[in-house]
């Protein structure tokens, strides 16, 4: 267990990984148990866990991106908003691809990559892995998260034998 105490703010990171730089939404997911990853406790139930999130552009590795305790989140509205406890911090990167429409305007946007639309099983996303923490309203400490993780591919189906159709 790291037993780190804050959310003044969390720090990310990514080494070097497949990509050097890095569109996208910024999820810093938070459990108050372990039974899953944090990624996989985020839904629209009365159970869901904390999710926090920053668009982020441009980001490279090896540099670091901040969530301060302002940022929007659900179910919650604000990180400084999580009571005092032990929680599990993770991670995420959901990736945006940038597009260029024939008006002229640029877009980016997360595409699907053969998973449904699930950012937190996205092929490519980057993410942590979970930590155990302690959150403490007055403590002003940094919490440092690496992104060290990458989402493989969703493996192709077999070829069917059509042979005796």
């Amino acid at each position: 267990m790291q037993a780190l105490q804050s959310y003044k703010h969390f720090a990310f990171k990514f080494p070097e990984l497949k990509q050097e730089i890095l569109d996208g939404r910024l999820l810093l997911l938070i459990s108050s148990n372990n039974s899953k990853e944090p990624r996989f406790q985020i839904s629209d139930a009365t159970n869901t866990q904390m999710v926090f999130g920053k668009d982020i552009e441009n980001w490279q590795s090896g540099t670091s991106q901040l969530i301060s305790e302002d940022a929007f989140g659900y179910p919650l509205e604000r990180i400084s908003n999580i009571p005092a406890g032990e929680y599990y911090v993770q991670a995420l990167m959901h990736k945006h691809e940038t597009s260029k429409l024939k008006t002229g305007h640029t877009v980016k946007l997360p595409m699907d990559r053969g998973e449904g639309q699930h950012w937190n099983e996205a092929p490519g996303n980057i993410y942590s892995t979970p930590v155990k923490i302690h959150i403490d309203p007055k403590a002003s400490n940094e919490i440092s998260i690496t992104l060290n993780k990458i989402i493989p591919p969703i493996k192709e189906p077999d070829d069917t034998n059509t042979s005796s159709i």
